[in-house]
């Protein structure tokens, strides 16, 4: 039963070229514009006051919501981009560190170049240069 739903949910997903409640809350809005508009222009007197004034209740309720989906979308971002500075942070840190003369003895010790005098024996030995 999940397996369906989570399919329904794509297709209808794909459908709406993106978030079925954005699409649905695109149609909604409207539509529910248009049956205030038409239940206002019916009332007369101080109904018409009531109905404005649940008319914009319900209005800001739906604006809070479209609010509530922006500020998610701006603390995603936000930590997206601390997520990147911070790991730039950590390899300048890096790169300062591992350029301190200490750090580098530690873990980075002189080799001296070219071939050991072991490996040049072995050489030697191996194809019978001595």
């Amino acid at each position: 039963m999940l397996r369906e739903m989570v399919a329904e949910a794509q297709e209808l997903k794909s459908a709406a070229g993106g978030s079925v409640t954005d699409a649905v809350a695109a149609w909604l809005a409207p539509q529910y514009l248009l049956a205030a508009r038409e239940k206002l222009s019916a009332t007369h007197g101080a109904g018409r006051f009531e109905v404005l004034r649940t008319f914009v209740h319900d209005w800001a309720m739906l604006r809070r919501g479209d609010h509530s989906a922006a500020r998610l979308q701006l603390d995603r971002e936000e930590l997206e981009w601390q997520r990147a500075n911070g790991k730039l942070q950590k390899e300048k840190e890096f790169c300062e560190w591992i350029q301190r003369p200490e750090v580098r003895d530690e873990f980075l010790p002189k080799i001296k170049p070219g071939l050991s005098k072991e490996t040049l024996e072995k050489i030697e030995r191996e194809l019978h240069l001595l």
